[in-house]
């Protein structure tokens, strides 16, 4: 078997397509989409512990995109396995119609050595493709707990609300509240946009 070197006109088509051919389009980077970013640094909320508290927030999508990531303050002992889900809602509540779930270690919030406030990123491998509209993401720690900074007392962002379901209350989701009244999560939601 013998080899021919390549014609140069072989060699000038293969520059002209690599040259000519579009390049492979990278994906748009994450943009924030929802967001309540102010911090309460003196109040923190029970993610787990001896209630089994779990934690919510619906926010609006004002466009189509891919939810890569959700941001919260939150901070927790290395041995918690946080679940983090997106969910439909029905009447703002999250509904249990799960559109993308991560699992994460409790160690990857975890500040050593005294708790840094400030916000944690929970990316997700198998991200949601989302239109417009009303959605939640909900927080569950198993095996461990964490604490998470809400916002500010009062309604501070109006494309939604926090949320919380507790051992000892009634069943489902009970709208977020202390005794300075409602409140939302501090938080921001990440979109690459369609």
């Amino acid at each position: 078997m013998s080899l021919r070197a390549p014609t140069a006109g072989a060699l000038a088509a293969a520059l002209a397509i690599a040259v000519l051919a579009p390049p492979a389009l990278a994906a748009p980077p994450p943009e924030v989409e929802a967001e309540q970013p102010n911090i309460d640094a003196a109040s923190i909320l029970a993610l787990g512990g001896s209630v089994s508290q779990r934690l919510a927030q619906s926010f609006t999508l004002d466009r189509a995109g891919v939810v890569s990531h959700v941001m919260v303050p939150m901070s927790c002992q290395p041995k918690a396995i946080v679940q983090v889900t997106l969910e439909k809602t029905s009447g703002g509540k999250p509904n249990g119609s799960v559109l993308a779930y991560e699992k994460v270690p409790g160690y990857v919030f975890t500040s050593i050595p005294t708790p840094a406030i400030g916000m944690r990123m929970i990316e997700f491998t198998s991200p949601a493709k989302l239109g417009p509209g009303q959605y939640a993401f909900t927080l569950t720690a198993k095996d461990g707990d964490c604490g998470v900074h809400p916002g500010p007392n009062g309604s501070h962002y109006a494309g939604g609300q926090g949320w919380f379901i507790a051992d000892d209350n009634p069943p489902g989701w009970i709208e977020l509240f202390d005794a300075g009244g409602v409140r939302d999560l501090a938080f921001q939601v990440h979109i690459r946009p369609l």
